[in-house]
């Protein structure tokens, strides 16, 4: 098997198990080498520890992710041209994937799931901090997003976004509490209600304030 094809199928491997694994410490190194068909030696060869290899099937998977959102959002874009897409479109675009992944059996979110737990334990603070940081996807919808609230800065307008992210963050990870304050009459089981409401929350974060004035116009 060439190096590429190793390397393919080892990634492969391990993004599987991390999506059908309910303990990430289940999957250890001779698991994932023996589910793809090559040598112990090959992991460390071709990644340098598991948890360099972890964090490669994460990108691979987070990649895929991403697509799904900017595929959303370049039809939101498309749809209304030439004018800015609603609002409520782009907001759509960037959480609909989330909560159709959280949702859905038979997707990839406990790849997100065990890798949070990974990072967690690791004695390395700087594992996984590439990916954090790689937010070129999400520089796309602030491009959007400026030409839909132009009374909002740059700055301003990442804030919001930064801040829309961890509203779906806490919705979708920590049902508990959010039953707890509110009950189940807002049935947080129902996905496409769950979206209803990011957006109907999010959608505040961006929107003029009464009279018109920007906080930035204020200043």
């Amino acid at each position: 098997m060439s190096t590429e094809l190793t390397t393919a199928r080892i990634l492969e491997v391990t993004e599987r198990l991390m999506a059908t694994t309910d303990d990430p410490d289940r999957i250890t190194v001779r698991r994932i080498a023996a589910a793809a068909g090559v040598a112990v030696s090959a992991i460390s060869y071709h990644f340098g520890s598991r948890e360099a290899l972890m964090v490669a099937a994460m990108a691979r998977c987070y990649t895929r992710f991403n697509a799904e959102r900017l595929n959303q959002l370049t039809a939101a874009v498309d749809a209304a041209r030439p004018s800015p897409p609603p609002l409520d479109a782009v907001l759509t675009a960037l959480l609909e994937p989330s909560v159709r992944w959280r949702y859905d059996p038979s997707s990839d979110y406990r790849v997100f799931l065990n890798f949070r737990a990974i990072t967690r334990r690791s004695a390395d603070p700087r594992l996984g901090q590439a990916l954090a940081e790689e937010v070129d996807h999400l520089g796309l919808f602030l491009d959007v997003l400026a030409r839909i609230a132009p009374h909002l800065t740059r700055a301003e307008l990442g804030w919001r976004l930064h801040a829309a992210l961890g509203i779906r963050d806490n919705v979708l990870r920590n049902r508990t509490r959010l039953v707890a304050l509110a009950g189940t009459a807002i049935d947080p089981d129902d996905p496409a209600r769950v979206l209803t409401e990011l957006v109907a929350m999010t959608r505040c974060l961006f929107l003029a304030p009464a009279g018109g004035v920007g906080r930035s116009m204020r200043r």
